[in-house]
């Protein structure tokens, strides 16, 4: 149905008359008349009786003037719902995060987004490096917050943030009196990392550090997300790698020591699609890069 039509109806239902009418649609009078007949011959219906003294509305016409104003408002509302669409202020954004990017700096960049886009819902999964590549590729996910490097270079990244990963350790542990640590004094001691699978190239990096410091990790304890290395910590299983001061929760029997001279770096970053250069991914992408700035 004609919008044009429709507006041309409900102004000549609140003027009658077809003068006044057709200036407020910005038209003449016999258009106004043309527009009035096409809606007519469209229902198959009079909707108006005219004369030379009056207009007034038939009872068709009272009825469907109560239709067209209520579909003139949904058009209105689905056009503008499809001009903020556009401009990337409503919709749904699908975000895969690492388990050790979701306490580091995810809460922060998701309080930011909802501030820039607060009509814009947001599904959140916890995933492997790898799993959001695949996800990315197939569009089960829109954007993802992953440990560089990427194997698919079909896909845009950019990195957000760098940081030093220090040491957790029972406080019963001797090297807990050392108030700064190196690698090499770590020769002999159980090393609790995350899973490999979460950042390979991490998880590579930490042991050939290791390597160049003289020595390899002889037992590594594999656990994920952070509380869970602090935990086995505590309990003097080994040492743990802790990147974010975000990560390190204060809990009894653990103290942290920062690492001085060669230190692996958990490094964190934002993938999406080349192709996808939505308003809602280049938001996410600019709070990511403000967010990871502040925790550097």
């Amino acid at each position: 149905m004609d919008r044009r039509r429709l507006q041309s109806f409900v102004a000549l239902c609140e003027e009658l008359h077809f003068h006044r009418a057709a200036a407020r649609c910005h038209m003449t009078q016999p258009a106004l008349s043309q527009q009035l007949q096409q809606l007519e011959a469209e229902l198959q219906v009079q909707l108006v009786h005219r004369n030379k003294r009056r207009v007034s509305l038939t009872r068709a016409g009272e009825v469907f003037q109560h239709e067209a104003r209520r579909i003139l408002r949904q058009m209105e509302h689905a056009a503008h719902l499809a001009r903020q669409t556009d401009r990337g202020e409503i919709g749904r954004l699908s975000v895969a995060v690492t388990a050790p990017a979701l306490y580091i700096v995810f809460p922060e960049i998701m309080h930011r987004f909802r501030l820039a886009l607060p009509n814009f819902g947001v599904n959140v999964q916890v995933m492997t490096t790898s799993e959001q590549e695949a996800a990315l590729r197939s569009g089960s996910i829109d954007v993802g917050i992953f440990h560089p490097p990427l194997d698919d270079r079909s896909l845009s990244s950019h990195l957000i943030t760098s940081m030093r990963f220090n040491i957790v350790l029972s406080d019963l542990n001797p090297l807990a009196a050392h108030p700064v640590l190196r690698l090499e004094e770590l020769s002999r001691e159980r090393f609790i990392i995350f899973p490999r699978v979460i950042g390979p190239s991490l998880y590579d990096e930490i042991v050939a550090l290791c390597q160049q410091a003289g020595f390899s990790p002889e037992v590594i304890l594999e656990a994920s997300p952070a509380q869970s290395i602090i935990a086995l910590a505590a309990a003097n299983f080994g040492i743990g790698l802790i990147a974010s001061r975000l990560q390190q929760f204060d809990r009894p029997g653990v103290v942290y020591r920062p690492l001085d001279g060669p230190a692996p770096h958990l490094t964190l970053g934002v993938a999406y699609q080349s192709d996808d250069s939505s308003p809602a991914i280049r938001t996410f992408l600019d709070v990511a890069t403000e967010v990871g700035r502040s925790v550097t």
